[in-house]
């Protein structure tokens, strides 16, 4: 939590190997991990402004990061399916970002950041870009997900009411 400008997601993008880190150490489990390789952090970010492919399908942006791990397609396709049911689009599965509202865009980013089962999930102000009442729904589902999913979320806001 803390104003505009005052380093909230720089810290989220050193923790997530987006920056350099010039000084200091990022530690998982006691362990320095501030040389590791962003694609061998165990993280997933989703970002304010979700970073959806606009030539994928909801489907193929969920699954994009097994496809580039390798996995095998039966497999992609079988945890997609359950990865868009956690998040309540299971039948989107095959419209484009184009066609999605403001919250179902984020909560396709949110499973595209838990389909590869991360240790942690790096929340860049998801909600800045919704409505109120949208914003408040969303708050209880990310509580919701992330009790079920049992996956630490590390969420970076301006706003108080949004960190209580």
């Amino acid at each position: 939590l803390g104003p505009s400008g005052s380093g909230k997601t720089t810290v989220l993008r050193l923790i997530g190997g987006l920056e350099p880190l010039t000084s200091g150490e990022i530690r998982l489990d006691g362990q320095d991990i501030s040389g590791m390789p962003i694609n061998r952090r165990p993280f997933n970010t989703v970002f304010q402004d979700y970073a959806l492919f606009p030539h994928l399908t909801v489907a193929g942006n969920v699954g994009y990061g097994l496809s580039v791990r390798h996995v095998a397609r039966k497999e992609i396709a079988r945890r997609v399916a359950e990865a868009l049911e956690l998040v309540q689009l299971g039948r989107f599965a095959d419209r484009f970002p184009a066609q999605l509202s403001g919250g179902q865009r984020q909560r396709v980013a949110l499973a595209r950041a838990l389909i590869c089962q991360p240790r942690l999930v790096l929340l860049d102000e998801p909600l800045a870009a919704l409505d109120l009442e949208l914003r408040r729904q969303m708050q209880e589902f990310l509580k919701s997900i992330q009790r079920e999913v049992k996956t630490t979320f590390l969420f970076v806001t301006h706003d108080q009411e949004e960190a209580i």
